[in-house]
């Protein structure tokens, strides 16, 4: 009997548990099946939040970078751009200075023409065409105020067409400008005084005069 009743005992206890157990399973809610589907398992950013992110996440970039600058200097200079070289103003063309010796302009006297003057003061005769725009057929008139080229280019030919120092008898239709040309590098100036005369003193045919 006492057996029988443990045994009775041992089932009601059994069946308690049992009770408990199912009890339990029964309270627990289920599991929601559509938060996949309805819901967003993470949290997503509106437009005004991506903005305020980005903008918080460029200064504080700014703000590191600074701070890396500052603390090194090398670093910051090498970051600068390199600076864009100044300009050298280009130097003025200079006109050439008049060589000693050497008018800057020759004004064309009596029987004097243009290659006559390019042999005499030793200047090129081409250079000294050109600089006053004359061509070679040009024949001077008297008067003509000519430039004399600076360059230092000479003559290119030979210039004493007579030896000297020599006398010279004057003949009809001589004027000392012609005498000068005809010698080719002596200047009237230079037979005017080795014959102690005045500028523009007219000849006589039969005057000897020295030719330096």
């Amino acid at each position: 009997m006492k057996k029988r009743i443990l045994s009775w005992v041992i089932l009601l206890v059994i069946g308690a548990l049992l009770m408990t157990a199912c009890e339990r399973a029964a309270t627990r809610a289920p599991r929601d099946t559509t938060r996949a589907n309805d819901e967003i398992p993470f949290p997503v950013s509106t437009q005004s939040q991506i903005m305020i992110d980005i903008l918080a996440a460029t200064q504080t970039a700014l703000a590191v970078e600074g701070t890396i600058d500052s603390e090194n200097p090398q670093a910051l200079a090498q970051a600068q751009p390199a600076a864009m070289p100044t300009p050298m103003p280009q130097p003025e063309e200079e006109e050439p200075e008049p060589t000693p010796g050497l008018p800057s302009t020759y004004t064309i006297q009596k029987d004097e023409f243009l290659f006559c003057i390019a042999r005499r003061l030793n200047v090129n005769a081409s250079e000294f065409l050109a600089i006053n725009g004359l061509g070679v057929d040009y024949y001077a008139q008297v008067g003509d105020r000519l430039t004399i080229p600076q360059s230092g280019k000479p003559f290119d030919g030979p210039r004493a067409l007579r030896a000297h120092p020599v006398d010279y008898t004057v003949v009809a239709g001589d004027s000392i400008g012609k005498i000068a040309c005809t010698f080719g590098d002596v200047s009237p100036e230079a037979i005017y005084n080795a014959n102690g005369l005045e500028v523009g003193s007219s000849l006589k045919p039969g005057q000897v005069l020295h030719i330096p």
